[in-house]
């Protein structure tokens, strides 16, 4: 997992799993090497964790390289080739739809057997660290960490497996993948995300539609109010 700095705008000093944004020249290294025009994302995935904290997941084996700008233009350039079919999809989120910008973000996995060397880039992040699932969880239970609540779910369900193997059936009986799209549920002195199996979570559909919705979020986060990770504001 990685930390995100302190002056960030979007989750500041929040610990999240590498990640980042699918842009066109994923989509055109995937259609370079014949892969499914969907292969983006798993592209954009490689290519973030690289980026990101110098893992990089190859055909051969994963590897710790030297953080380097231009991630596809060095694994080009090079003999390796990116291991998109190591990579399992297993959860996509989608954003409330009360938030005006919104993302549709999708996780992956992939099994490492071997202890790998982690690093990170200086100019995005503050910090990286190996962590087991539960141990994360209990991290922010005990206030030392924040952790958005989309990362704390897929905590809870990867922790939620007996073994490595388990983990891979569980993950591969979710296919199709279905899209989760939480609710959001502001009260006095507190925000709430709801997921569909919440029981308030059909309660709240009317006031996603409310267009006070995001001014009242804003003034429990200004009273100090308990929200989660994402909504928390930093000096």
């Amino acid at each position: 997992m990685v930390q995100r700095p302190h002056s960030a705008r979007f989750m500041p000093g929040t610990w999240v799993f590498p990640g980042g944004v699918v842009d066109e020249e994923d989509a055109l290294h995937a259609a370079e090497l014949g892969f499914k025009p969907s292969a983006d994302w798993e592209v954009a995935a490689l290519r973030e964790l690289a980026e990101e904290t110098g893992v990089w997941v190859t055909t051969e084996g994963t590897l710790s390289l030297p953080i380097v700008d231009d991630v596809l233009g060095a694994i080009g350039e090079s003999s390796h080739e990116f291991g998109l079919d190591r990579l399992t999809y297993f959860s996509n989120w989608i954003t409330p739809s009360v938030f005006p910008i919104r993302f549709d973000t999708r996780f992956f996995l992939a099994i490492e057997m071997d202890g790998v060397d982690v690093t990170f880039n200086e100019q995005e992040l503050i910090g990286v660290e190996w962590v087991p699932p539960l141990e994360a969880l209990d991290r922010e239970d005990r206030g030392e960490w924040d952790v958005a609540f989309p990362t704390r779910k897929t905590l809870e369900l990867l922790g939620s497996a007996s073994s490595t193997a388990a983990l891979m059936d569980m993950l591969e009986s979710l296919a199709p993948v279905p899209p989760i799209e939480p609710r959001l549920a502001v009260g006095e002195d507190n925000a709430r995300i709801l997921m569909p199996d919440d029981p308030d979570f059909e309660a709240a559909g009317p006031s996603q539609r409310d267009p006070t919705i995001l001014e009242r979020l804003s003034d429990v986060i200004s009273d100090g109010g308990r929200v989660p990770a994402e909504f928390k504001r930093r000096s």
